[in-house]
Formats: structure tokens, C-alpha cells, sequence
């Protein structure tokens, strides 16, 4: 992989990167689909050209505290190779203006290329029944106080008016078994995460699941689903469809039935295929110690899609919440440093990317087990330790320490722990909803405890 790639690069290009230890990510992340980006050629003194750009902003994102901490080192490297550059170090204003040159389109264009390019490489790996899992929900990130983006990223508000900082959300779908993520919106809070949910789902497939949580179901949002001839699995709040007359499925016990639920004119108009109405399937389950949950879904065979595996299926849901936080905290999304709306989203684009490359690798590392098994962290830390070596060594080197990295990688499986638990701040006591409602806490108390209905 290593070999080929580093034959096809702009030379300029290839030193740069082969300066910093990223020649095994241009194998990821070719030469070719930066100019397919960016087809325009830049002048030939230029150093700041668009590949470069877009890997010192990685470069900050990963192992950087700051931005001109990225670019000090960055120049230093460069002059080492090449002495003829001037002294006086690329400032980070040069470094900015660089970047917001260069369109968001260009952003845009890398990160679906490099989905497209892990979609067809993992279309027939960690499947679930032949389907692929996928998840959706948001995330709130706060960004730098600035005026500009108080007014296009306000902040939150409660009955006390505004006293927080910008912030913006986050909606991605991602892969539940290979964290990668395929597409995502970034908007203000004013824009509903179900909203964003809906605009995404044109990159669903026809043997594509869909795991959400309560959140999310929705008439407009179901039929946009098995629109795509996808399936959905959501959790299903308990004032939500289960006023619907029902037909039992056979053998369900009553845990589970069928209902049929009315199309609106307009989704009758926008999806036709699928007439008035919309037949699903509810399950009821219980979890020992919390109160009873519901799912819904459009998988109605209770043969090919029992009762239990739907249930305990869902919670496969949990591992977004994880991605999340590894894109808060290990990529640093909670540390977006642009005070421009577009630049924002940049910074969103080339970390979003990188997590996709970093999936990548943890792919080839573990090429028989779904790579969530793997630390994201560990898998970070080890790909940044490598890449002083990786700068130094002989290129012949290099494809030898890339097969080293990835069997370390693969070593780093996440330990299981059964029978350990992590409550969440308002399972025991009421949550405040807001205008003096609340909503029942999810754990039951203790002398109400139900064990006769695990999943």
C-alpha cells in the first residue's frame, strides 16, 4: 500500500508529509483524491498547498495545544529538509488565511471521498444478518465566545436567558460496528436533531438497520426510512403509537404486536410507494430494576427477527454515545478554535476525516473482529508515537513499520467487564423538562423492581 502510494504523489507534497511521518496515511487518504478536492494546481513555491493545509490542521487537531503550536514544529521540519527556505517561520496568520482560501467544498469533497472509499471497502464486513448497522443522533459542542458566532451559533437559553457560550449540533450517522462515520450535519440548536436526522437519510441503503433513540420516531422519519428500503429499530416513547389498535404477533405472548399507522397527505405525496399506511411492529421488554421500554421497527418477521435479539440488538445504540465522546475528547471537537462560521465547520470536516482514517486503521488491524473492540484513544496515541519514527526511518522501512503499528494496534482490544454499571445522573429521580413538567425517572425504586421480564 505504502510503496504505491508514495510512487503516485506530487513530489513537493510527498516531502512535506514524508517530513512529518504521514506517509502511511496517504495511503488512506491518496494524492489523487486531494486533487480530485482541490483540481486546481497551486503556484510552485506555494508551501502552504491544500494537501499541506489540510494536514497541519489535522496535525493540530491531534497533538497540537494550539494552532501556532502546530505550525513552529511544522516549519522547523521542513526547513531541516530543505535549507533553502527563509528563517522567518510560516505565521499562523498565513496559516489562517491559507485555510480560509481554500472552499469548504474542498473539506466536503475529501471527507465523502473517503466515506465512499470505507463504504465499498467494508460493504460485506460486520454485518448483522446481512444488514449494516448504523446509528444517528446529535451532540452539542460549544465554541469560542465571539459575537459573530453568538449571532449564526447562539447559545442555549432557559428562563434566565442566555449563560453559555456559542454552541452548535451535531447530527452523524455512523456505522455501529466500524465507528465510521458517513455523513453528518452541523447546525445551530434552532435546527432540530430530528430535522437533520431526516436530511440524512438519502445515504441510506436498501440493507442498511437504523438504531435510534426515543428521540427520533417520527412518521416523516419512517417513511424516509423504509423509503430507502431500509429498516429502522428505534426506541419508542411511551406516548407515542401505543394508542393504535393492535393485531398480536403470533407467538409474541403479548410483548409484541402490530399497528398500523396513518400517512399525512404530504408523506402520502412525497413517498407514493408506500400507500396510506405504514404497518411496524412494537415490542415491549424490561430490564431488571428499570421501568418497561418499547421499541419499534419495521423488521415484522418474528422468525427471521425474534423478540429478544431485537431487544438486546438495540443497545448495540450505546456505542454512538461512545463516538461521541471520543470525538469530544480524543479528537478534540470540544476544542474548535475557528471564529468564523465556516471555518468551524472545516475543523469539523478534517477531525470527522481523521476519525474515518484512524477507523481505517483500525480496520486493517483487526480485519476478522469489528473494530469498536479496539481503544480509539490507544489507537490515537500509537499512530502519533509512530510518526517521529516513521520521519526518521529509511522509506523502505515503512511498510514494515506500518504492519508493526498495526499489529500493536490490534493488541489494544477493550477489556469487558460484566456486571458493571454506569447509571446515568437522572435514572433515580425525576428530570426537569422545562415550564414546571418533569419527566418519571427510568429506574424503578427498589421495592418496585421487576425480574420476570429480562430481555
Amino acid at each position: 500500500m505504502l510503496a504505491g502510494a508514495i510512487g503516485k504523489t506530487i513530489p513537493f507534497a510527498a516531502r512535506i508529509l514524508r517530513m512529518h511521518g504521514l506517509t502511511p496515511f496517504r495511503g488512506i487518504l491518496t494524492a489523487d483524491l486531494f486533487r480530485q478536492a482541490h483540481p486546481v494546481h497551486p503556484a510552485a513555491k506555494t508551501v502552504l498547498i491544500p494537501e499541506v493545509v489540510f494536514w497541519l490542521m489535522a496535525m493540530a487537531a491531534l497533538d497540537a495545544p494550539s494552532m501556532a503550536g502546530a505550525v513552529a514544529p511544522f516549519w522547523a521540519s521542513l526547513r531541516a529538509a530543505m535549507p533553502s527556505l527563509p528563517l522567518e517561520v510560516v505565521t499562523e496568520e498565513a496559516f489562517c488565511t491559507a485555510r480560509g482560501l481554500l472552499p469548504i467544498r474542498f473539506f466536503l469533497r475529501v471527507f465523502a471521498g473517503l466515506a465512499d472509499r470505507l463504504s465499498a471497502r467494508l460493504q460485506d464486513s460486520y454485518r448483522w444478518k446481512g444488514r449494516r448497522l448504523l446509528g444517528i443522533d446529535g451532540m452539542d459542542t460549544e465554541v469560542q465566545r465571539n459575537p459573530h458566532l453568538a449571532k449564526v451559533l447562539p447559545p442555549p437559553t432557559n428562563q434566565h436567558g442566555s449563560r453559555a457560550r456559542p454552541a452548535g449540533r451535531l447530527v452523524g450517522l455512523v456505522g455501529l460496528w466500524d465507528g465510521v462515520c458517513y455523513a453528518f450535519r452541523w447546525t445551530s440548536l434552532k435546527v432540530s436533531e430530528q430535522f437533520s436526522a431526516r436530511k440524512l437519510l438519502g445515504f441510506l441503503g436498501p440493507m442498511d438497520l437504523l438504531l435510534a433513540d426515543r428521540n427520533f420516531p417520527d412518521k416523516a422519519t419512517f417513511a424516509g426510512v423504509v423509503a430507502r428500503g431500509a429498516n429502522f429499530l428505534f426506541h419508542l416513547p411511551s406516548n407515542r403509537f401505543l394508542k393504535l389498535p393492535r393485531t398480536p404477533v403470533p407467538g409474541g405472548g403479548g410483548k409484541e404486536w402490530y399497528v398500523r399507522i396513518p400517512l399525512p397527505g404530504f408523506l402520502r405525496r412525497q413517498f407514493p410507494a408506500l400507500g396510506p399506511e405504514l404497518q411496524v411492529r412494537i415490542l415491549q421488554y424490561q430490564i431488571p430494576g428499570f421501568r418497561p421500554s418499547w421499541l419499534i421497527t419495521s423488521l415484522l418477521d418474528p422468525l427471521e427477527f425474534p423478540w429478544n435479539e431485537l431487544a438486546e440488538l438495540y443497545h448495540e445504540r450505546w456505542r454512538q454515545e461512545t463516538f461521541h465522546r471520543e470525538w469530544k475528547h480524543t479528537l478534540e471537537l470540544s476544542n474548535l478554535r475557528s471564529l468564523k462560521a465556516k471555518g468551524l465547520l472545516k475543523e469539523v470536516l478534517v477531525q470527522l476525516t481523521i476519525n474515518n482514517v484512524i477507523r481505517w486503521m483500525m480496520a486493517e488491524a483487526t480485519p476478522r473482529k469489528p473494530p469498536v473492540h479496539l481503544k480509539f484513544a490507544e489507537t490515537k496515541r500509537l499512530v502519533m508515537a509512530m510518526l517521529p519514527a516513521m520521519a526518521a526511518a529509511p522509506v523502505v522501512l515503512l511498510p514494515m513499520m506500518y504492519h508493526n503499528l498495526l499489529a500493536e494496534i490490534a493488541r489494544q482490544e477493550i477489556d469487558e467487564r460484566e456486571g458493571r454499571s454506569y447509571p446515568r445522573q437522572w435514572d433515580g429521580r425525576d428530570r426537569p423538562k422545562g415550564h414546571g413538567k418533569v419527566a418519571t425517572p427510568a429506574r424503578m425504586p427498589s421495592s418496585q423492581e421487576n425480574h420476570d421480564v429480562p430481555i
